[in-house]
């Protein structure tokens, strides 16, 4: 079974893969997803990523709740809102705010602004069919559960201490994972320190797919979307 995690950093997408039991693991920055993923065996493959999957046609997503709900303060915030389907036509950041404004009478965070592209891209690949190998996680969320307290970190990622957090948890799972090594391999400009990490705990999490040991959010039957996509993630 090929386990994939992905997570986006400025070169494109960060893809972390591993094919074996230990969790060897190998990266690359990917340009093109679509053709990547397209040339996966689907049925020998999981991926999770973090990037929405299904979008409301207004409001918030259940799943979005539930997993602020679940990481408390400080660490709830990390968690923005799936923009509302229509705020994909967007071009411009005034444009994505007007457009989410009139669906849900909210307008969009930069951060959700500036992955636009990406969850357009997502939703043009994503299918209700490949959603059976192809979920949505969020890194923060990953981390609350893999560390068992059942709330968010302590530290930010971007941090010395949020770091060591993070990487500390992953140990028990992937024990040579080097980020600096692997920083150095992609190229320091092609990606951030904590972009590899997400991708790692993303991987992580579609192991315990495999194993049935992941959670899931929303609890209980997931809401579809204007597609019949499920709108609920992974950890």
């Amino acid at each position: 079974m090929k386990l994939i995690g992905i997570d986006g950093c400025r070169s494109g997408w960060l893809v972390a893969t591993s094919g074996d039991a230990r969790l060897t693991l190998s990266f690359e920055i990917v340009a093109d997803l679509a053709s990547f993923l397209n040339d996966l065996d689907e049925s020998n493959a999981r991926v999770v990523i973090d990037v929405p999957i299904g979008l409301p046609p207004d409001g918030a997503r259940a799943c979005d709740l539930e997993a602020r709900r679940y990481l408390g303060k400080p660490r709830n915030s990390s968690v923005f809102p799936a923009p509302c389907r229509a705020t994909l036509a967007a071009r411009t950041y005034q444009d994505a705010c007007d457009l989410n404004s009139q669906a849900s009478g909210k307008k969009v965070s930069r951060q959700m602004f500036h992955i636009l592209d990406k969850i357009r891209d997502i939703d043009s690949f994503v299918t209700r069919d490949r959603q059976r190998w192809f979920r949505e996680a969020h890194p923060e969320l990953i981390f609350a559960v893999l560390g068992g307290n059942e709330r968010g970190l302590t530290h930010s990622k971007k941090t010395p201490e949020g770091e060591h957090e993070r990487l500390a948890i992953l140990e028990a799972y992937v024990p040579d994972f080097d980020v600096r090594a692997v920083r150095v391999q992609l190229g320091l400009a092609a990606a951030a320190r904590d972009d590899i990490i997400d991708a790692v705990a993303c991987l992580v999490t579609a192991r315990r797919l495999v194993s049935g040991d992941a959670m899931v959010l929303p609890v209980g039957p997931a809401p579809l979307d204007a597609r019949g996509l499920r709108m609920e993630m992974v950890a």
